[in-house]
């Protein structure tokens, strides 16, 4: 049983690259090669040039969110753990690499473990959120015969709602006393379920009116995300709206917290098919869109991340403010 649980679990990791290595074998590389050699770098560079900007504002949001849960951390280390954690969460299966975040602030601050992850989960759901929202009112609306776009629409709404409620539920301790049942079941697990509880009580902590400022933060990210792609679909001269790459990109980010793939191969060309197939984007304009935002956008990410790693600070106290 153990042996087949572990050929699925294998084979489940292998269906994005499957599906990658398919749509390269069908697709004319030769014209791929083309629009790269034609490429304004100048937009390219401005592209993985906003990477800073986005690191910089998603560390300030990750940093309100744990004052908000009695967390203090400065800024400067805060900027570091997340360039770190998201350069890790870019070549990692279902971005788990993001949760490197949540061992740094355990270690530094001394905190439970559940209670430095909740806040690593409030900004990962704040982004899905966003980005649901985004991939699932544009999905329903975008030209082309879109039944498969406004069933995948559904989808991507169901999730922001279980989100919302995951969220929602931890303010009545339902959800934490549920969590605490079902692993103390385990027996010496029984104290990661208290774990999973203080995550979710962490989550509670947010849910009143000073969330305002991550969610404006979040928006500010998301839209210079999607500048941040359209920088790339101009500079290999792909004729597409801002709106309709915007819509695709959200529903690939989406896409990508599937722990199917690594790097979002196969699953994100999968889906900047299904969204810009029907706007009139050619396949080979997808492949070379695609290949081109993982080299420039996660490998400058990957480049900024090591640079992080390198100036990371030891653990001492000082990575955190004094508690007010």
């Amino acid at each position: 049983m153990k042996r087949m649980k572990g050929t699925v679990r294998f084979a489940w990791r292998w269906i994005g690259p499957v599906v990658f290595v398919a749509l390269i074998w069908n697709t004319n590389m030769s014209q791929v090669s083309e629009a790269w050699r034609h490429g304004r770098a100048g937009l390219l560079l401005a592209a993985a040039g906003l990477n800073a900007v986005i690191l910089l504002v998603k560390a300030w949001r990750w940093r309100r969110l744990m004052q908000l849960q009695g967390i203090h951390y400065r800024f400067g280390p805060a900027a570091r753990y997340y360039a770190i954690g998201s350069a890790m969460a870019a070549w990692t299966p279902g971005r788990l690499g993001d949760f490197g975040r949540a061992l740094a602030v355990h270690r530094d601050r001394k905190v439970g473990l559940g209670r430095a992850a909740s806040s690593v989960i409030a900004d990962r759901v704040l982004d899905a959120v966003a980005l649901a929202g985004v991939a699932a009112i544009g999905a329903a609306f975008l030209p082309g015969p879109n039944g498969l776009l406004r069933l995948a629409a559904a989808g991507i709404v169901a999730s922001a709602v279980a989100a919302w409620f995951l969220v929602r539920g931890t303010q009545g301790g339902m959800v934490r006393r549920g969590a605490e049942r079902i692993v103390g079941k385990f027996g010496r697990l029984g104290a990661a379920g208290e774990e999973v509880g203080a995550a979710l009580d962490g989550l509670s902590d947010l849910a009143r009116p000073a969330l305002g400022v991550p969610v404006g933060l979040t928006v500010m990210a998301t839209a210079v995300t999607f500048l941040q792609g359209y920088f790339v679909a101009r500079s290999l001269s792909i004729d597409v709206g801002f709106w309709t790459l915007s819509v695709a990109l959200a529903a690939v980010s989406i896409a990508s917290l599937l722990p199917v793939t690594v790097a979002g191969f196969g699953t994100r060309e999968a889906t900047l098919l299904l969204f810009l197939g029907p706007a009139g984007i050619r396949w080979d304009q997808i492949i070379a869109f695609s290949l081109a935002y993982v080299v420039i956008i996660s490998g400058s990410l990957a480049l900024m991340g090591a640079a992080a790693w390198v100036m990371r600070p030891g653990a001492s106290g000082v990575v955190v403010e004094s508690n007010p």
